[in-house]
């Protein structure tokens, strides 16, 4: 039985048959925007290894620090093929980072924009850590997916509502206690609505309710308060300034006609 044993381990420890010979061996599932050839590069050093010494735990762990990927699991698939399987994050919207835009998840993770595909997310603005150096250590994280959880429940009561999220433009969420939206306007315009930190579905029923009203009243209404509940702090605007009537040209001038020149002669005695 032992020397089965030790023979069985030879086979399997030595033999070429089991040996992980190219990355054609590593197959992956699961990856829309995780690049594939960042996950390959992770078994690099694993090349014309045997595929029963490679430490899996640490590949995965490897893997799971890669933009786009919440979960893996790797897999040894018989006789010498990995699988990685994953499971990509999730963006719910976009995160204003200095002059350029990434994508964002409900965690609070900044995910690189991909080459490939669109979405249709608003712009959250004032976000914790997006410009550090590690914008996703978990310093950052903790607050950021705090943040973007008060945008979620103000999304999810704005659509229970019927008033459709997808109308929001942009979030400013710099102040944990007054959640300010730009929100697009039916027929053009854009109003900043202050939503404060709670009571988010009735604030935004009471906006509903009465923002065909404000408008109709206040064609440049700038902005809306609902910071106390029941009530709305409305800030009518001012009209944009008159464009001023464009000059006319100069006329013309007329040429003079000329006059024969007059020569003085003087004399003397």
């Amino acid at each position: 039985v032992v020397a089965v044993g030790l023979g069985a381990y030879a086979m399997l420890a030595h033999s070429a048959w089991f040996t992980l010979r190219s990355s054609d061996q590593i197959t992956i599932r699961g990856a829309q925007h995780a690049a594939a050839g960042r996950i390959e590069q992770v078994f690099a050093a694993d090349l014309g290894r045997n595929v029963f010494f490679i430490p899996l735990a640490a590949r995965r762990q490897a893997i799971e620090t890669l933009p786009w990927v919440e979960q893996a699991a790797v897999l040894r698939v018989w006789p010498a093929t990995i699988e990685v399987q994953i499971r990509e994050r999730t963006p719910v919207a976009y995160a204003r980072v200095g002059a350029h835009l990434s994508l964002v998840d409900a965690h609070g993770v900044l995910l690189p924009r991909p080459g490939q595909g669109s979405f249709d997310f608003p712009v959250l603005i004032g976000l914790e850590g997006v410009e550090a150096a590690q914008p996703n250590a978990p310093r950052w994280l903790a607050d950021r997916a705090t943040q973007v959880a008060q945008w979620l429940t103000l999304a999810h009561a704005m659509d229970q509502n019927g008033s459709h999220s997808h109308q929001v433009s942009e979030v400013d969420l710099s102040d944990a206690g007054d959640v300010r939206v730009r929100l697009s306007l039916p027929g053009g315009g854009t109003v900043l609505v202050h939503f404060g930190d709670q009571n988010f579905a009735a604030r935004d029923a009471l906006l509903q309710a009465q923002i065909a009203g404000w408008r109709q009243k206040y064609p440049y209404l700038s902005s809306v308060d609902l910071h106390f509940d029941g009530q709305a702090i409305v800030d009518p605007g001012t009209a944009p300034p008159a464009e001023a009537p464009a000059a006319k040209p100069p006329a013309k001038a007329t040429p003079a006609k000329k006059t024969p020149a007059r020569t003085a002669h003087g004399g003397g005695r």
